[in-house]
């Protein structure tokens, strides 16, 4: 997956001011590439389990070669470009970091939707993609957020109908493993065409 050091250089000290104690089962603080990968993997798996894979053949691209984070092969051929972003309410971040470990973000619809979109339109401004042309353009937000659960955002999230974008062509949401699912259960947005 490439030999870049940075985040492996950092002191067990700094590696654990990283960790946030929030939302964070898909953390590695140490390897941010190998972080994005494993998400990318986690979602393959999912999507394997849901007879829905569409890729193979993963790589991470490392540090200086992204957008996209990840790249895979089409199950019928062609380059598919992968770019990982995280779903996360900064106020919880801050609140278990100061202590407060109790607190959870709370999520209505409207925020789940803005923040989605958000999400959206940032990775479809980026600049510079790097290793194309990519015959499909994925996002993947990954989320542990305690009550986005898989029920609650399918709900909503399958009558939602996003806007449409001209990089990105599939976009799902990833949520940490779930018992009853036996996997990290995903969501894929709807986009318009």
């Amino acid at each position: 997956m490439g030999n870049d050091n940075s985040d492996e250089s950092n002191s067990p000290k700094e590696q654990e001011q990283k960790k946030r104690g929030y939302s964070d089962f898909f953390a590695w603080p140490v390897d941010r590439q190998l972080e994005e990968w494993a998400i990318v993997d986690s979602l393959k798996e999912s999507l394997e389990k849901a007879n829905a894979v569409f890729f193979n053949s993963l790589i991470a691209r490392g540090r200086g070669n992204d957008p996209p984070d990840c790249e895979a092969t089409l199950l019928e051929g062609g380059k598919v470009g992968i770019e990982v972003t995280e779903l996360v309410d900064p106020v919880a971040i801050m609140a278990h970091k100061n202590g407060n470990t109790e607190y959870s973000a709370e999520w209505s619809s409207e925020k789940l939707i803005k923040a989605l979109t958000q999400r959206l339109d940032v990775k479809e401004g980026s600049k510079n993609i790097k290793g194309g042309p990519y015959d499909l353009y994925v996002l993947v937000i990954h989320t542990d957020e305690p009550k986005l659960t898989f029920d609650f955002t399918h709900d909503l999230l399958s009558k939602h109908i996003f806007k449409n974008y001209t990089l990105i062509n599939r976009a799902f949401l990833l949520m940490s493993f779930d018992k009853d699912h036996k996997c990290c259960p995903f969501i894929e947005l709807i986009l318009k065409r």
